[in-house]
C-alpha cells in the first residue's frame, strides 16, 4: 500500500496508486488478479485500462464496470486523500477489456481558512 501527501504528488504517482486499487478490486470481485492492467496520465486525467475475465455474454458480468470505477476513486481517496471525478467507462467484453477514466480534481482549500457559513435561524420553524 503507497501512502502519499495528498497534493505533492503527481498524478503519475496518483495513476499507479489507483491501478494498485483496481487490482486489488478485481481481485476481491472475480477471486484472480486481471491478466493486466495499465494507467495512463496526462494533465490532470488518469485512464485506467485493465483486463476483464472472460465472460460468454455481457450480462454475465457480475460488477458493471463503473462500481469498480467508483470503487477505485473511493480506495484512492483513503489512501491518498486526492478526489478523483470518475470519467467514462468503456467495456468490450468481447476482447474482456475495460478503459476507465478518472480526472484529479482541485486542492481543497487548507481547513484552517476554511469559514463555515453563519447559521441563521428558519423562519416558520417550532422551537
Amino acid at each position: 500500500m503507497r501512502h502519499l501527501k495528498a497534493h505533492d504528488a503527481e498524478t503519475g504517482q496518483i495513476g499507479a496508486v489507483a491501478a494498485d486499487a483496481l487490482d486489488e478490486i478485481h481481485s476481491a470481485i472475480y477471486g484472480q488478479a486481471p491478466e493486466a492492467s495499465r494507467a495512463w496520465t496526462d494533465g490532470d486525467a488518469i485512464l485506467l485500462v485493465v483486463r476483464l475475465p472472460a465472460s460468454p455474454e455481457p450480462a454475465a458480468a457480475a460488477t458493471p464496470v463503473t462500481a469498480i470505477q467508483r470503487m477505485v476513486s473511493a480506495a484512492v481517496f483513503r489512501r491518498t486523500g486526492v478526489m478523483l471525478r470518475t470519467g467514462g467507462a468503456n467495456v468490450d467484453y468481447e476482447r474482456g477489456l475495460a478503459v476507465l477514466a478518472f480526472e484529479r480534481t482541485a486542492a481543497l482549500a487548507d481547513p484552517e481558512d476554511y469559514e463555515p457559513a453563519p447559521s441563521v435561524p428558519v423562519h416558520d420553524a417550532e422551537v
